[in-house]
């Protein structure tokens, strides 16, 4: 899994999302670093994009789509305008939700579309 975002609380949310599913993330603030990611070759099953990012998000998410075509992209977006979301799901977004969603709402939604199961938390 991949993030690009600058924003800490959705990097918790998101943390909090991947707790117990046993996730390898890689964490990025930059689009440019991101998108080497992408190319490495690494065996990524999903990323996310805080659009916070603007345009950069936006350019990555057409790499991603051309690149990737196969991985799940969960968009990001600060509100729920329909504008955004459109634009998202044109450029290849596979699904969108707003940062006020909660982790749970965020796990679900990657366990659904990586098709993972939840792995046991060991205490």
């Amino acid at each position: 899994m991949i993030l690009l975002t600058n924003d800490n609380e959705l990097e918790d949310l998101v943390a909090n999302a991947l707790s117990g599913i046993g996730a390898v993330s890689h964490l990025t603030r930059d689009a440019g670093d991101a998108l080497e990611i992408i190319c490495g070759g690494d065996d990524l099953d999903i990323a996310i994009i805080d659009f916070e990012h603007g345009p950069h998000g936006m350019t990555l998410l057409r790499a991603i789509s051309a690149l990737r075509e196969n991985m799940p992209v969960i968009v990001i977006t600060r509100d729920d305008k329909e504008h955004v979301e459109a634009l998202a799901y044109a450029n290849g977004a596979t699904a969108c939700c707003s940062k006020q969603a909660v982790a749970t709402q965020l796990k679900r939604l990657i366990l659904q579309l990586c098709n993972w199961t939840q792995k046991p938390v060991l205490a």
